[in-house]
């Protein structure tokens, strides 16, 4: 099952699932509501549910939880094994497929997750910069304020240090609903990569850490992060990679979404100036999801190996090469730590 990216609809050529098929892999896309129609949360829309599951503002996600139900009943009429499910998605999809493994109304429809470019530590400053960049200034004090009186204090720093138990992450940490393999990891360039040739010096190292992002260790260290609370609660292995080609016909590099085309074989649904090295890896990386969503392991005749994330931090970079390569060197890693840890938790 396909959960799409931001910005998009099923009917996106990118998502054509053809080569998935070849495999032999019943593709399935939908849609499912999104803006206010899929998360607009009110008090008087929360009064009209009485399910316990806190629904208002997840209209989009339950959507999503009710495709997956329609698949696991009806999947076997064309030709589908409602026993093996593997759901997979990319940026905002891949944020659906995180919370079909985080929640227990999904517990048992599932075997196996792909989260491409959507899972970063909670202490990123990415996670920093999108959970206070879509609002405005009155609405947000209003809601801050209005928040603070609910809690019963007066100011930021006591609501710091009030007890959350059931934080999003610590339900990764105390363990997911459902244990499971995993595929997770980003692209080279997510953030964007492209300057003008009149930019200054000034302008670019201002700029840098927002706009080329990608080129750090950050989104690799961030991710392989995020992987081993996961590694230390469960069983089944996750599977890091960082992807690094950039599609042809283009300047932003290996840009958010790139390898979408790739890793569904679909070249042939888009108008871009492919060449054969794009057909190649093509063939590639469909082969790892392939085999992953067949057997819950990426790894398959005429593949370089990919191993499970481990204590080493190994990533798989797939691209522009492929093979086990370190999240960062020791050095970056220690401290990324040391920076994060200095970081509100999201």
């Amino acid at each position: 099952m396909w959960s799409y990216p931001a910005l998009s609809t099923a009917a996106d050529a990118l998502f054509d699932g053809g080569g998935m098929a070849d495999q032999g892999i019943v593709f399935v896309n939908y849609n499912y509501r999104i803006g206010s129609f899929g998360w607009l949360a009110t008090p008087e829309l929360t009064e009209e549910f009485d399910n316990g599951h806190n629904t208002s503002g997840n209209w989009g996600m339950l959507d999503q939880f009710a495709a997956l139900k329609w698949i696991k009943a009806n999947i076997a009429e064309f030709g589908g094994d409602p026993g093996h499910i593997t759901v997979m998605g990319q940026s905002a999809g891949s944020a659906a497929t995180q919370h079909i493994l985080n929640s227990p109304l999904t517990k048992g429809l599932i075997v196996g997750a792909i989260i491409e470019s959507g899972v970063r530590d909670p202490q990123d400053p990415l996670c920093t910069s999108l959970a206070e960049a879509y609002t405005t200034i009155d609405s947000s004090y209003s809601t801050g304020t209005s928040y603070l009186k609910s809690l019963n204090v007066s100011t930021i720093a006591e609501a710091r240090e009030l007890p959350m138990e059931n934080t999003y992450y610590n339900t990764l940490v105390n363990k997911l609903a459902q244990d499971m393999p995993v595929i997770t990891g980003n692209t080279k360039d997510e953030s964007g990569a492209s300057y003008g040739l009149d930019i200054t010096v000034s302008e670019y190292l201002t700029d840098l850490n927002e706009t080329y992002s990608g080129f750090t260790d950050r989104s690799k260290v961030g991710t392989w992060f995020w992987s081993r609370p996961w590694n230390k609660a469960y069983s089944s292995p996750v599977y890091n990679y960082i992807w690094d080609h950039a599609p042809p016909g283009q300047d932003q590099g290996a840009y958010h979404e790139s390898e979408i085309n790739y890793v569904l074989n679909n070249l042939y649904a888009t108008d871009m100036p492919w060449a054969a090295e794009d057909y190649a890896i093509a063939n590639k990386m469909n082969g790892y999801w392939s085999n992953f969503i067949k057997t819950g392991n990426p790894n398959g005749h005429g593949l370089t190996a990919w191993s499970a994330a481990n204590s080493s931090a190994p990533v798989q970079h797939v691209g522009d090469g492929w093979g086990q390569i370190p999240a960062a060197s020791s050095r970056k890693v220690s401290l990324f730590k040391s920076w994060f840890s200095t970081l509100h938790k999201y």
